[in-house]
């Protein structure tokens, strides 16, 4: 028995082979002995092992062999694991009603009932039951509080997952973050909590965070020799490789985790990783017959077995590979089969069932294309609602990416271009058009962030590197912020309507507006003026991108100070004239009408206020621009603020001739505009210049910073005070800069911004030079004060660069209005 306490450690431990091998020992001891009691009990403890190590013919035999030697109390635990034998090789349904068997045994001890419990709830919700599921679990979480505060925290995984497939994303993060404290607190490893884990940050989107947590299981499970879980965990790897875009790392991923199903007579798992492995094959090598085939015999297997949501996946690859090969017949019937299965199901795999739905309705010239693309996106606009981040919500939009342009695609030849113009809306930063709430109380760790940010600083001054203990903290702490954001309690306010060209005429008050499109590589443009909307066709997008790489080249040779200073003048602007002539030009609008630019994602590059002689302002969407009017019209007298944040040269005088233009304004100047202050300030303000350095980050906007006096404000901590001030001068470079994701969304400063209610904000997405914006400065608030909007102040403003030197040259170029402000 001492042998059996040995080996169990070890087992826990996620050491089976080594336990394995006391186990042999003890057998052998107990069997010399004669002592057929402890035998039994030894069997069905090395049977653990054995299936762990995924031996499952040689744990049966252990079990039936242990049957008629153990006491009949214990025989309720063996029945348990000759359910789990069953339900690990993929028999699901006979698992199920083996978990359920014992259940309802009066005699089932507490321990065993609770095991059969959570085994059972992890049975239902592959079988597509989540919700009841999560009934076995409550129940289960009740009787085991008294029992082993590591069966608590295996229960606390359990109600995670199965959360996170009942569709109840952002509850199953709050699970997973106690599960994961639960799992601390009783020692226990972390690799099956991390493996579950990467399912809900997959499904968010989260895919690098995802793969980080996949990769941690996949190393814990091989470094203890736990033959079952690794291959799921490299299963797991192989699925985000893929759609992280690496197809080579996927393809070897899921070969090796299909070879180690198929050793070990998993046919569920086997067929899981054919999947994979057959989608990575098509990636790196296009698709063939043998994939086709590969992927309709694993996704039969799938559904056969019951794994229905597995089985959506799989018909669903089958038939986009039926469709590239042009075997219609092949098509209709995977197709059908990835809609009918995903009916009812959580809202994730109900978007694969429309999107199969669609395909197969588009492939067939049938109707129903942008009838179902719009249930999906109609679902997905629920789901997004419920999120409680602003990052969340912008992640999301990327489920819908594909059912958006397959509308599109669909509506283009018979839609009226007004009809285009709301789809373009639906699908388009609609992530952006719900307001966050302010978060109660001060968040510590970003206080502790704006430390250790000032300790970077200071140390690149001093030694003039950062050292590896402060960036691995500063990590530590935004990773912390942005998980406590995903588990949060309460999701965004009322969203706005999205716009009509009704809408939108009557808040563009007399000027253009032009929206953006790229579909299959060719871009279109909705224009939509006072008395009418229509469409154009603007032929190929890769010139216009060549040239707005052109012209971002000719302004970072301006900017470095080359002797080639007239060239590079000469080729931005040539540059600018070309993307004129391609993207305002043909739209017709007059020379002096104000116009609004909505980009497409593959358009964020493009510097818009040199392409068109009149005010341009720029706008993430419609509907976003159409609700920043009401605020902005709604809004009464002007409070100005204005802070110059440190070491950047200029700053003080830029917010002393700022100040100048105003009658009522509040200075902040170093080293009095710290973070606090500055927040004070203009969450009070209409009005707010920021003279500062700042740094976007493309990694994680949110985290994107303007520097002041005492540390770093993030557009985190901005949106989490709640502090968008109506209007927003950011003179600092690249703040105007966005992240571009799936689903035509954007995150930047300006974007969350108006997010959460700026109704107008200038900002450059280049780097403005130090010292010279005092000029066009005075320039653009002189004309605020006159009354212009923002797009007539950075006109003028501009005006006041044209003349200048290579330096006001670029900031002439970058120096952008976003919004009606």
């Amino acid at each position: 028995m001492g042998l059996r306490a040995q080996a169990w450690a070890r087992h826990v431990a996620l050491d089976n082979d080594g336990a394995r091998k006391i186990l042999d020992q003890a057998v052998r001891l107990a069997d010399g002995l004669g002592r057929p009691g402890r035998l039994g009990d030894l069997l069905v403890t090395r049977s653990v092992a054995l299936h762990e190590l995924g031996r499952y013919g040689a744990a049966a035999r252990d079990l039936r062999r242990a049957e008629p030697l153990i006491a009949a109390e214990e025989r309720p635990d063996l029945r348990l694991q000759l359910a789990i034998l069953d339900h690990n090789r993929g028999r699901v349904r006979a698992a199920e009603l083996a978990y359920r068997e014992l259940l309802d045994d009066p005699d089932c001890p507490p321990i065993v009932w609770v095991k059969a419990a959570n085994n059972l709830a992890n049975a239902q919700t592959q079988l597509g039951r989540p919700h009841e599921a999560l009934d076995h679990l409550d129940h289960a979480a009740e009787l085991c509080r008294d029992l082993s505060p590591r069966l608590l925290a295996v229960i606390a995984n359990s109600r995670a997952w199965s959360t996170f497939h009942a569709g109840q994303l952002a509850e199953s993060v709050r699970r997973f973050e106690e599960a994961g404290r639960l799992h601390a607190a009783a020692n226990l490893p972390l690799g099956e909590h991390q493996l579950e884990y990467a399912d809900v940050l997959r499904d968010l989107r989260l895919l690098d965070e995802a793969m980080a947590a996949a990769r941690s299981a996949a190393v814990e499970f091989e470094r203890h020799g736990a033959r079952l879980m690794a291959p799921e965990a490299r299963l797991r790897c192989a699925r985000l490789a893929l759609e992280l875009g690496d197809a080579a790392t996927a393809l070897a991923d899921a070969a090796a985790a299909a070879d180690d199903f198929r050793r070990q007579r998993r046919p569920a798992w086997a067929a899981r990783a054919a999947v994979t492995e057959a989608q990575a094959q098509a990636a790196c090598h296009g698709y063939s017959p043998e994939v086709l085939r590969r992927l309709g015999a694993a996704a039969a297997t799938l559904q056969r077995i019951g794994l229905r949501t597995e089985a959506v996946y799989g018909h669903l690859a089958a038939g986009r590979a039926a469709l590239a090969l042009r075997k219609a017949p092949a098509a209709r019937r995977a197709l059908t089969l990835a809609g009918d299965l995903a009916r009812d199901q959580s809202l994730l795999v109900r978007l694969r069932g429309n999107l199969a739905r669609a395909l197969l309705a588009e492939s067939e010239q049938a109707g129903g294309v942008v009838a179902e693309c719009s249930r999906g996106l109609r679902d997905l606009a629920r789901h997004r609602a419920a999120l409680p981040s602003l990052e969340l919500r912008v992640l999301a939009a990327g489920h819908g990416a594909e059912l958006g342009a397959l509308g599109l695609r669909r509506l283009l030849p018979t839609a009226s271009a007004g009809r285009i113009l709301e789809w373009l809306e639906r699908t388009r930063t609609a992530a952006l058009l719900r307001v966050q709430p302010p978060a109660a109380g001060v968040d510590q760790d970003v206080i502790a962030l704006r430390g250790v940010e000032q300790e970077l600083r200071t140390a690149r001054l001093e030694r003039g590197k950062e050292p590896s203990s402060l960036l691995t903290r500063q990590s530590a702490l935004e990773a912390r912020i942005r998980r406590r954001s995903w588990a949060g309690e309460d999701v965004g306010g009322e969203a706005a309507a999205l716009a009509t060209a009704a809408d939108l005429r009557r808040a563009m008050d007399g000027r253009w507006m032009v929206e953006y499109a790229v579909v299959d590589g060719q871009i279109l443009a909705v224009v939509v003026e006072p008395r009418r909307t229509r469409m154009v066709d603007l032929g190929p997008v890769a010139p216009i991108l060549q040239e707005a790489d052109a012209a971002a080249f000719g302004l970072r040779r301006l900017l470095h100070g080359t002797r080639f200073a007239v060239a590079a003048r000469t080729a931005a602007q040539d540059a600018f004239d070309a993307l004129s002539r391609q993207l305002i030009v043909p739209l017709g609008v007059p020379a002096d009408v104000p116009l609004v630019v909505v980009p497409s994602a593959l358009l964020l590059g493009v510097l818009w206020s040199p392409l068109h002689p009149a005010p341009v302002s720029v706008t993430p969407s419609g509907g976003l621009w159409a609700r920043a009017k009401r605020t902005f019209d709604a809004e009464g007298p002007v409070r100005a603020a204005v802070v110059a944040g440190p070491g950047l040269p200029g700053a003080v005088e830029e917010a002393r001739v700022v100040a100048a233009e105003h009658d009522e304004i509040v200075t902040l100047l170093p080293p009095e505009s710290t973070v606090d202050a500055t927040l004070d300030l203009i969450a009070k303000a209409d009005l707010a210049h920021l003279a500062c350095h700042g740094l976007f980050r493309s990694d994680s906007p949110l985290f994107s910073a303007l520097e002041l006096s005492d540390g770093s404000l993030t557009l985190y901590e901005m949106l989490a005070r709640g502090v968008a001030p109506r209007r927003v001068v950011l003179a600092s470079c690249d703040s105007g800069t966005h992240q571009p994701y799936g689903g035509n969304e954007m995150l930047g400063f300006v974007s969350a911004l108006m997010s959460n209610g700026s109704a107008g904000i200038v900002a450059a997405e280049v780097p403005i030079p130090d010292g010279v914006c005092a000029a066009p400065m005075t320039a653009l608030h002189r004309r605020i004060g006159r009354g212009d909007t923002l797009a007539s102040a950075v006109w003028h403003a501009r005006a006041a660069l044209a003349d200048g030197g290579p330096e006001e040259y670029v900031a002439w170029s970058g120096l952008t209005a976003y919004g009606p402000g």
